[in-house]
């Protein structure tokens, strides 16, 4: 349920702001929000990103379930584990090509994100979602995280299907 997976988030990010909760409902219901023209690039993308990296934050997780079949894979995390950035751009790649949204269902988690806000349970004002849905395009472009959310986490990860990393963490588990 959308609401449960944004309590659970805002729980772990009270920094959240609006943008960052409209992003999460953005990428549970479109997945990874690039569209991949070229793979190679994408790794190439990754791997520089992976390189700035350091150890994984205190409570970091190796993913964070976000609804809809879909989790966001921490890359700090991947490189404690040994995780190839081939590998994780291979599930990030194959998880763009199968997952579309739907417009309504995101419109919908957008009023259930506002009705949050009115009854105070989101850790930013419902003036702010406000504001903020107000210059928030009408072609709904996905959001980059606000610069409080980048400042207080840190993030680094990619959006993969939940079911596809499961099953990758497994074959690979086999493999040693």
């Amino acid at each position: 349920m959308l609401e449960d997976m944004l309590m659970t988030h805002f729980s772990l990010y009270p920094h959240m702001q609006p943008q960052d909760a409209v992003k999460l409902i953005y990428q549970q219901e479109f997945g990874p929000e690039h569209l991949i023209r070229d793979g190679a690039k994408a790794l190439s993308m990754l791997k520089n990103e992976m390189e700035t990296l350091g150890k994984p934050l205190p409570g970091e997780s190796l993913y964070e379930p976000i609804g809809n079949g879909l989790c966001r894979l921490n890359l700090r995390p991947c490189l404690e584990k040994g995780i190839p950035p081939e590998d994780i751009c291979a599930l990030f790649i194959a998880s763009a090509q199968a997952v579309t949204g739907d417009k309504k269902r995101f419109l919908a988690g957008i009023r259930a994100l506002q009705r949050l806000a009115e009854e105070e349970e989101t850790p930013f004002e419902p003036v702010a979602l406000d504001l903020f849905l107000a210059r928030y395009p009408k072609n709904l472009p996905p959001v980059h995280h606000s610069d409080e959310y980048r400042q207080a986490y840190v993030p680094a990860y990619r959006v993969v299907q939940q079911k596809r990393l499961k099953d990758y963490l497994a074959a690979r588990r086999g493999e040693k």
